[in-house]
């Protein structure tokens, strides 16, 4: 069992929830998920796989993944994804406006200057995601 199975189980218990089968399957096809996904096509996946399940009960369990801290959102192209944050490093996003690709990076410098902004205006960040919009090489190529 994972080290994020056995938190999620914990929190579970503690939070009064039994286990179910159909939790389970949503749970572990989001931990093969090494990407954001939506719900939707995470309800898509499953049930791909012949699993009967409801689209509710995915969204459901990946709302309380995002409050046990295994799982966390944004919001782009008008749809919310959802992304592993469990023992995860923090990174930030270009979203390509037209076609919706997606690129994580990691830039030190940025989180220099972000650090340095907030201590210039007394502000105590708690989290924070950058999403820089603009186009992806395939569609700057395309105009």
């Amino acid at each position: 069992m994972t080290k994020s199975e056995v938190y999620f189980q914990k929190y579970c218990r503690r939070a009064g929830l039994k286990r179910s089968g159909q939790r389970d399957k949503v749970f572990n096809m989001f931990l093969k998920t090494e990407q954001h996904i939506s719900a939707f096509r995470l309800f898509e996946k499953i049930r791909k796989q012949g699993e009967k399940i409801g689209y509710s009960t995915v969204y459901r369990t990946l709302r309380l993944l995002v409050k046990a801290g295994l799982a966390q959102t944004l919001t782009f192209g008008g749809e919310t994804h959802f992304e592993h944050k469990f023992k995860h490093k923090h990174h930030d996003y270009f979203i390509c406006s037209k076609c919706g690709k997606t690129i994580e990076f990691t830039s030190p410098t940025i989180e220099r200057i972000q650090n340095r902004l907030a201590k210039k205006y007394n502000f105590t960040p708690q989290k924070h995601t950058l999403l820089i919009y603009g186009l992806c090489i395939n569609c700057q190529n395309k105009q």
